[in-house]
C-alpha cells in the first residue's frame, strides 16, 4: 500500500460502535473520527509518501456530488463511488491528533489504542486471528496491497441513524442482519461502509488482477456486525504471485474475542476467492458475516445522546427558581421538601424532593453528616427514578464528561447558593400564634377563623382554622384545619385535619397534594410551594404553616401582613391596623374580625356555639390571687406554659405548650444556619509524580477539613491545604469536609481532578480528558510528539513496532533486513521481480488442474501451465491424493469451559477482572483463550473473591486438544503464579490477583477424544481417515500412507478411494484388492519343474559312475587267501 490516507466521520457515530464493538481501544480522551493509513516502503518504482482527508465529515445527511455512480458491485449496498455520497480518499497534507479507528488501503480497519498509534500492518499474521493479536482490527481482505500507481482508490460514508432517519443503504443492511440474525428489531444507529475498488496487490506494477470488494459495520449501540462483500469476478489476484503470508479475513477484538473466516481452513485458491464463497445463512455468494460483540450490553453513550437529542437546548423557564437546602437538617424541617428513598447516590446518602405541577421538581441528596453534595430537577414526581436514568447514563455510566456537561446545560445542576428557607408561622396551645413576620401573640376565640389567605398571579392559598372551648376553662384550642391551594396548572386541592380521641389526626385530602407521616405529625406539601404541618398533644391540634417568597405582600388572616414589617401584622378586613403591644382585649377584637361567617373549607359545625363567648386574659390571670407557684414551676418563665396551665389548671398541657414552643424555635434557628462554606479551586490539575498544592478556606473561623475517603495520593490538613501527588490511575472521587462543631453543621466541595499521565508533560491536553470509572478522576489527553506513541506517548517508534516479511528479520532500531533471495523489495514489502507483460498474452488449457486445482501461468517456468493443488494432493495435476491434511470443522463442538477462584485486593470492578484475566491468558502460549466473566463479589471486605468462568475453543489441529484436556489447568494454575506487578500508569486490565491452587480451578465441560471426532470432517477424496495424536491433534490420513496395500503392492489415492496397483517380485505375483494374495509364476514354475529333474538326472548319473568307479577298484586289487595258504 502506498501513501497514509485518512478521513474524519462524526464523532458520535464511531463512539457507538467502538463502545460495542471494542470497548477496551477507544481512547478515552479523544473526539473520535476515522482515518484510512497505509504507511509503507516505496514499491520498485519510487513514491512520495502522502496522505488523505476532507473538508467536511461525511454522513448520510450530507449534500451528494452530481459525478455519475461507479457501477454497482453485484450484492454490493445501494452503489458505489461519489454519486452514490461517498467519499474518496484524496491526497493531501497528512494531519494527526484525532483517531478512534482507521482504515488502509490493505483491506483493514484498525482501532488502535491512540491516536499516534498508526500503522498499516501489511503482512497478514502467519496463524491468523488467535485473540492475542497487537491490535484490534477488523480485516475484509487483509493483504499487501499497493496504490502507488494511481490505480484503485478506497470509497468510504458513514450513516448516522442515531433518531430514526431514513436511509436506503442502511435499511438494506438493517434487512441482511435481521435474515441472517432472526433478529426482527434490529435498528442500526451507525453505519459504515467502505469500499476498496480495483485494488492490486503489491508491488503494483508486476502484479495481474485487481480486487474490490466492501466492509460494512453497524450498530444499534449494544450489538455489532460485520459484513463483508465481494464483487462478483471482481477478486482477481494471483495467489502465485503472492510470496510471503497469504491473506487473512475474520477479526479480532484485541482482547481475546475474534474470529476466523470460514475460507481460513480452505485451500489457498478459495481463500483469494472470496466473491465465490456461499454464505448458507443468507444464500447470497460473495458475502461473509460476522457478530463483533462478545455479549449484549446497554450503550449508555448512545442512549445519553439519544436523551440530549429530544430534550431543549436550554431549560424551561423558572429552572432557577428554586434551590436545594444547604443541610440536611436545614431541608427537614423545610416542609417543602419531604425523604424519599432513590438509591442513586450510594450508601450512607439521603435525599430530599420537592415538586410543584409548574416549574417540575429538585431532587437534593446529603451525605452522612447532613453536608448537602448536590441536587437535580425532574420533571414529574411519580416517575423520578425514571427521571434521573438520563443522568446515570450521561454522568456515571460512560467515561465522557462533555456528555455530562452537555446533560447539565439542559438540565443544570442545583444548588444551595441561592437558598432561602421558607417563613413558618406557628399555631399552638389555647391558642398561641407566631405570624409570618414573627410577632406573637394569643387568640382564644371561639369559631372559624381565616388563619392566612394569599394570591398571587399563579395560584391561591387559603388556610382555616377551628377552635372549640377547652373543656371548662373560659379557653380555646384548635380542633381542626383545612388549607386549599389552586394553581393555573392544578385545580383546587383541600386537605382537612381533624382531631379523634388520643390524640389521633383524620385527615381527608384530594389529589395533587403530598401527605405526609411522621409518628403523630401529620404534614402536606401543596405543589411543593405551601406546607402544612400539624400534630396533636393533650387533646389540643397545633400546627405549623409555610408560605414561599411569591407570597410576601400579598397576605391577610391572623397570621399577619407578610412584608418584614412587624408593625403592621394586626390589620383587619377593613384595612384598620391595630398597633403591636395593644391590650390582649383588643387583640381578641382583631382576631374576631377574621372570623368566617357562613361555611367554610370545614363545612358546618355540628356544635352550637355561644354567641358571647369571652376569655380568660393572661393579665386577668396574673391578678388572680390564686397564682399557684408550684403549678406553673416547669415553665421557667415561658409565658405561653403559665397561660395554659393556670387557664385549664393542668400542668401536662403548659408543658406540653412549653415544649411546641422551645421545638418552634428550634426549628427556626436550624432553617436559618447555615453549614461552613468551602472556597477555593473547583478544578485541581496535576502532573504525574509532581506535587500540587490547593489552599481551602471557610468562612467559619472553627471549620476543620477533612476527605470524605482516604487516598493515598491524596492529603488534606485540618486547615484546608490539599496536597496531591498522582501516583496510580485508580479510581477515586475527592470529596472535600468543611465541618463546624460549633454548629454541628458540615459542607462538601467534590472538585474537578485531572491527571496527566503523559510521557513529557509538554503534552499534556488537560482540555481532552475521559473519567477513570465511576469517579471524579480525569485523565488529561495527550499530544505526542519526537517520535513517541501510545495512550501516555509512553513507547518509541521503532522500525521493529511493524512486523517484517515473513522469514525477515527486524534489527532494532534500524529496521528489517533484505527480501529473503529471489525477492526484492525493502524488507517489510518484498516481491518476486519480474515484468507483469511477460505471460500476459498466455492462458491455462481448459480442464489442465483436476480436483479444484488452480492453473496458473508461471513466470518462472517460462510461462508453462502450472497447477497449484489442495494440500491431499501428491502430482502436478491435482489427479492422485495421498498427502496427509487438517480437517475442516463440520460442526462446532461445544466449548471446553472451567472455573477458577481469583481473590484480590485492589477493589476491582467486575469489566477489569474480565480484562485481567484475559490479559493473563497470554501465559498459555496461544494455546488457548483465557477470557473471563466474573460474578461480583459481595462488598465491604477488603479482598474480594471472584468466581470467574472460562471458555475454550476446541480445534482439530496442533496439540489443542491434548492441551485443552491434560495440561489446561495447570496452566491456569502457573498463568496466575507468576504475575508481574501492574505499573501506576497501566490501565486496569493488569489487576494482580493472589496465586491460586490447583484446588482453586475446575472442570465444568470438557470432550474426549472420541466424542470430539463427530464434529471434524475430512474434506476430500473418500477413504481418508481421522486420526489423532497428542502432539497434531486430529489429521486427514490417507490409508496408503499406512501401509494399506500389502508388500508387493503400490498405493493410489484415486477419487473412488485408494487402489493398489500389485507388482511382481521374485518368483511371485501379489493380486487381491490390496495385493494380499500371492502365486508363483508359470515360467518360474516349470523352470523349477524341469531344473529339479535336470537336477535329478545329474545326480543319478554322478551316483552310476561313483558306483562304477567303486567296482572297477575292487576287482583290480583282490586276492584268494586259501591259495597262500595252501603253498609249500
Amino acid at each position: 500500500m502506498k501513501g497514509t490516507r485518512w478521513r474524519r466521520v462524526p464523532w458520535v457515530s464511531l463512539s457507538c460502535l467502538c463502545l460495542c464493538l471494542l470497548p477496551h481501544v477507544v481512547p478515552g480522551m479523544t473526539t473520535p473520527s476515522v482515518k484510512t493509513d497505509g504507511g509503507r516502503a516505496p514499491s520498485p518504482t519510487p513514491t512520495t509518501s502522502q496522505a488523505a482527508t476532507s473538508a467536511t465529515p461525511s454522513t448520510a445527511t450530507h449534500s451528494r456530488s452530481t459525478a455519475a455512480p461507479i457501477p454497482v458491485p453485484a450484492g454490493f449496498v445501494h452503489g458505489t463511488g461519489p454519486g452514490a455520497g461517498d467519499r474518496e480518499m484524496t491526497l493531501v497534507p497528512f494531519s494527526k491528533g484525532q483517531t478512534d479507528c482507521l482504515f488502509t488501503d490493505n483491506g483493514q480497519i484498525i482501532f488502535p489504542e491512540s491516536d499516534y498509534q498508526i500503522f498499516s500492518y501489511p503482512n497478514p499474521l502467519p496463524t491468523g486471528f488467535t485473540g492475542w493479536d497487537p491490535v484490534a482490527l477488523v480485516a475484509p481482505f487483509w493483504d499487501d496491497a499497493d496504490f502507488s500507481t494511481g490505480q484503485g482508490t478506497i470509497f468510504y460514508q458513514a450513516y448516522e441513524t442515531l433518531y430514526g432517519e431514513h436511509s436506503l443503504p442502511v435499511l438494506q443492511v438493517e434487512s441482511w442482519i435481521r435474515k441472517i440474525t432472526n433478529n426482527g428489531g434490529f435498528k442500526a444507529r451507525w453505519t459504515l461502509k467502505v469500499t476498496w475498488v480495483d485494488a492490486h496487490a503489491y508491488p503494483a506494477q508486476w502484479t495481474l488482477g485487481s480486487n474490490t470488494y466492501q466492509a460494512i459495520l453497524s450498530t444499534d449501540g449494544s450489538r455489532s456486525y460485520a459484513l463483508f462483500l465481494y464483487q462478483s469476478g471482481g477478486m482477481q489476484w494471483d495467489v502465485a504471485q503472492r510470496s510471503g503470508n497469504l491473506v487473512l479475513m475474520g477479526f479480532s477484538s484485541g482482547d481475546g474475542y475474534f474470529e476466523n473466516s470460514p475460507l481460513m481452513s480452505q485451500p489457498v485458491w478459495e481463500k483469494y476467492r472470496p466473491d465465490r464463497f456461499l454464505n448458507s445463512s443468507s444464500g447470497l455468494r460473495g458475502l461473509q458475516f460476522y457478530r463483533l460483540h462478545r455479549e449484549e450490553r446497554p450503550n449508555y453513550r448512545l442512549k445519553c445522546l439519544q436523551w440530549l437529542k429530544s430534550q431543549p437546548r436550554w431549560p424551561s423557564r423558572g429552572w432557577n427558581q428554586v434551590s436545594c437546602p444547604c443541610s440536611w437538617q436545614q431541608g427537614r424541617w423545610d416542609l417543602r421538601f419531604q425523604p424519599v428513598s432513590i438509591g442513586l447516590w450510594g450508601l450512607g446518602s439521603r435525599q430530599l424532593c420537592s415538586f410543584t405541577s409548574w416549574r417540575g421538581g429538585v431532587c437534593c441528596s446529603y451525605g452522612p453528616w447532613g453536608e448537602f453534595r448536590e441536587g437535580w430537577h425532574v420533571q414529574r414526581p411519580w416517575q423520578f427514578a425514571q427521571e434521573l436514568e438520563p443522568q446515570s447514563w450521561c454522568c456515571l455510566w460512560n467515561d465522557k464528561p462533555y456528555l455530562c456537561a452537555l446533560y447539565q446545560q439542559r438540565r443544570p445542576r442545583v444548588g444551595c447558593a441561592t437558598y432561602r428557607p421558607p417563613w413558618p408561622a406557628w399555631m399552638f396551645g389555647d391558642p398561641h400564634i407566631t405570624t409570618l413576620d414573627g410577632v406573637n401573640y394569643t387568640f382564644n376565640g371561639l369559631g372559624d377563623f381565616l388563619l392566612v389567605g394569599a394570591q398571587d398571579r399563579n395560584s391561591s392559598f387559603l388556610l382555616q382554622g377551628r377552635t372549640a372551648q377547652t373543656g371548662s376553662a373560659q379557653a380555646t384550642n384548635f380542633i381542626a384545619f383545612a388549607a386549599q391551594y389552586r394553581s393555573s396548572s392544578l385545580g383546587p386541592v383541600t386537605v382537612q385535619w381533624l382531631l379523634e380521641p388520643h390524640d389521633g389526626i383524620h385527615t381527608f385530602n384530594a389529589t395533587g397534594v403530598l401527605l405526609s407521616r411522621n409518628g403523630s405529625v401529620v404534614s402536606a406539601s401543596f405543589d411543593g410551594w405551601a406546607a402544612v404541618s400539624v400534630i396533636a398533644l393533650s387533646a389540643i391540634l397545633h400546627a405549623s404553616a409555610s408560605l414561599p417568597p411569591e407570597f410576601q405582600n400579598r397576605t391577610e388572616g391572623l397570621l399577619g401582613v407578610w412584608n418584614n414589617n412587624p408593625e403592621d401584622d394586626f390589620r383587619m378586613p377593613n384595612g384598620s391596623i391595630i398597633p403591636p403591644g395593644s391590650s390582649e382585649e383588643m387583640l381578641f377584637h382583631y382576631g374576631m374580625t377574621w372570623q368566617i361567617n357562613g361555611t367554610g373549607l370545614l363545612g358546618k359545625r355540628n356544635d352550637q356555639l355561644p354567641s358571647n363567648f369571652t376569655p380568660v386574659f393572661y393579665s386577668q390571670l396574673q391578678k388572680n390571687s390564686s397564682w399557684d407557684e408550684d403549678l406553673i414551676s416547669n415553665c421557667h418563665g415561658d409565658s405561653s406554659c403559665i397561660y395554659d396551665t393556670l387557664a385549664l389548671r393542668n400542668a401536662s398541657i403548659g408543658f406540653h405548650t412549653r415544649a411546641i414552643s422551645k421545638t418552634y424555635k428550634q426549628v427556626n434557628a436550624t432553617l436559618n444556619q447555615y453549614p461552613p462554606s468551602i472556597n477555593g479551586g473547583r478544578v485541581v490539575e496535576a502532573y504525574k509524580g509532581q506535587t500540587t498544592l490547593i489552599q481551602y478556606t471557610s468562612n467559619a473561623e472553627d471549620a476543620t477539613f477533612t476527605l470524605r475517603d482516604n487516598c493515598t495520593d491524596f492529603k488534606l490538613f485540618e486547615n484546608g491545604t490539599l496536597l496531591w501527588t498522582p501516583k496510580l490511575l485508580e479510581p477515586f472521587t475527592l470529596e472535600i469536609l468543611a465541618r463546624s462543631a460549633k454548629i454541628g453543621l458540615a459542607s462538601a466541595l467534590q472538585p474537578r481532578t485531572v491527571v496527566c499521565h503523559c510521557n513529557a508533560e509538554s503534552q499534556c491536553l488537560y482540555n481532552q480528558t475521559s473519567r477513570v470509572g465511576n469517579s471524579s478522576l480525569e485523565v488529561a489527553g495527550c499530544k505526542c510528539d519526537g517520535g513517541t506513541f501510545g495512550r501516555y506517548c509512553e513507547r518509541s517508534k521503532d522500525a521493529c513496532e511493524e512486523p517484517c516479511f515473513p522469514s525477515v528479520r527486524c534489527i532494532p532500531g534500524k529496521g528489517c533486513e533484505a527480501c529473503p533471495p529471489h525477492l526484492t523489495g525493502d524488507g517489510r514489502h518484498c516481491a518476486a521481480p519480474g515484468s507483469s507483460f511477460l505471460c500476459r498474452n498466455q492462458s491455462c488449457p481448459v480442464n489442465y488442474c483436476y480436483n479444484q486445482g488452480h492453473c496458473y501461468i508461471s513466470q518462472t517456468l517460462g510461462c508453462q501451465p502450472t497447477c497449484t493443488c489442495p494440500p491431499a494432493f501428491t502430482d502436478s495435476l491435482c489427479f492422485l491424493a495421498g498427502n496427509n491434511f487438517s480437517p475442516t470443522v463440520h460442526l462446532e463442538p461445544p466449548l471446553r469451559v472451567i472455573q477458577l477462584l481469583l481473590s484480590e485486593e485492589e477493589n476491582a470492578s467486575v469489566a477489569e477482572v474480565n480484562a485481567s484475566v484475559s490479559a493473563a491468558g497470554r501465559a498459555l502460549g496461544g494455546r488457548g483463550r483465557l477470557a473471563g466473566s466474573g460474578e461480583a463479589p459481595a462488598s465491604g471486605n477488603p479482598i474480594q473473591h471472584w468466581m470467574v468462568t472460562s471458555e475454550f475453543q476446541y480445534r482439530p489441529w496442533g496439540p489443542v486438544i491434548d492441551f485443552l484436556n491434560n495440561q489446561l489447568l495447570a496452566a491456569v494454575v502457573e498463568a496466575f503464579l507468576h504475575q508481574v506487578p501492574r505499573r501506576s500508569e497501566e490501565s486496569r486490565n493488569h489487576v494482580v490477583f493472589q496465586p491460586i491452587s490447583r484446588e482453586d480451578v475446575w472442570d465444568v465441560t470438557a470432550l474426549n477424544v472420541s466424542t470430539l471426532k463427530a464434529y471434524f470432517k475430512c474434506n476430500g477424496y473418500k477413504g481418508y481417515d481421522l486420526v489423532y495424536s497428542p502432539q497434531s491433534g486430529f489429521t486427514c490420513v490417507s490409508p496408503c500412507s499406512r501401509g494399506y496395500c500389502d508388500p508387493g503392492g503400490q498405493c493410489q489415492h484415486l477419487p473412488s478411494g485408494p487402489r493398489c496397483s500389485c507388482v511382481s517380485f521374485s518368483i511371485y505375483t501379489a493380486w487381491g484388492e490390496r495385493c494380499e494374495h500371492l502365486s508363483m509364476k508359470l515360467d518360474a514354475f516349470f523352470g523349477i519343474f524341469f531344473g529339479s529333474l535336470g537336477g535329478l538326472l545329474l545326480l543319478g548319473v554322478g551316483m552310476f559312475v561313483v558306483l562304477r568307479f567303486w567296482d572297477c577298484s575292487r576287482t583290480r586289487f583282490s586276492y584268494l587267501l586259501h591259495s597262500a595258504e595252501a603253498s609249500p
